[in-house]
């Protein structure tokens, strides 16, 4: 489970916050790198067509370049001048010519040096905020499967004071977690291209109603998943359907927002009455 100390540090720097050991270290080294092989296994050359309800299709892709992102860690932080000894003393480099993608791998293949090194009080320079990356593999773990029709989705209709929507997107998940509820995933469009998506971040909102006042939602119907050699198509089936318009009626209930779910008028009793019937959708 997600504590509220891992939250409280999730939006600092490593060097600003103390330091949680080195079992901690090595206990969320070994989930980064767990998320690491998921993505390599599943992920890394697939592109998904996703259609949703509100009749929209976005081509969405989670790019190696923004796998180290999504873990907690700062690419651009520890390529700087100021880590030029700890990339010597940790990863036996002097180079800056690397991707995030290798760092990401010199990390791993570095993982108990990486923790010493973090956690001693003599060395200034931190390269990871663990509290922050547990925190991220626990998002990627739970909201990465797009085989499965368990997410909806946030679309950008309107003006919210607290979140900037703006050319993005946000699938969300329950979490089961008692402090964070729903688990978010922030998409954003790639080089200005209408319906081709990317991952922007991952969230664990306390306030996740902030995210959902004002804006539209809706959910995937079929999902076409493709790699250099095969093509798979996925869909929702009534029952998954339902579990997610479900799901959204509990988000309008709990947080006394305005329903504002792209469905036609009357899908969900259509869909009630496939279910009733007995009929299923042939995937």
């Amino acid at each position: 489970m997600i504590t509220s100390k891992e939250l409280k540090y999730v939006d600092n720097w490593a060097s600003k916050i103390p330091m949680p050991g080195e079992e901690y270290s090595k206990a969320v080294l070994e989930e980064i790198k767990k998320c690491y092989e998921l993505y390599k296994e599943k992920y890394l050359g697939k592109e998904y067509s996703m259609i949703f309800s509100n009749s929209q299709e976005i081509d969405f892709e989670i790019k190696a370049k923004n796998l180290c992102h999504m873990m907690g860690i700062d690419f651009n932080n520890i390529r700087g001048t100021y880590f030029d000894e700890y990339r010597k003393n940790v990863f036996n480099t002097e180079t800056t010519d690397f991707s995030s993608f290798d760092l990401l791998e010199m990390i791993l293949e570095n993982a108990d040096k990486v923790a010493i090194a973090d956690n001693d009080i003599n060395n200034k320079a931190k390269a990871i905020n663990y509290y922050k990356s547990a925190v991220k593999c626990a998002i990627f773990n739970k909201l990465t499967n797009f085989e499965k029709f368990n997410f909806g989705v946030i679309d950008y209709i309107g003006d919210n004071d607290t979140i900037d929507y703006e050319n993005q997107k946000i699938f969300f998940i329950p979490s089961n977690e008692a402090l964070t509820p729903y688990f978010m995933m922030i998409i954003k469009r790639e080089c200005d291209v209408d319906n081709k998506f990317v991952v922007s971040s991952l969230t664990a909102p306390e306030n996740p109603v902030d995210y959902f006042k004002n804006q539209e939602v809706s959910i995937p119907t079929q999902i076409l998943i493709s790699d250099n050699d095969n093509l798979k198509k996925v869909v929702a089936t009534p029952e998954e359907k339902i579990q997610l318009l479900t799901m959204y009626k509990s988000i309008i209930h709990q947080y006394n927002i305005p329903c504002r779910i792209n469905i036609y008028g009357d899908y969900e009793s259509v869909l009630n009455d496939l279910v009733n019937n007995k009929y299923v959708l042939t995937r």
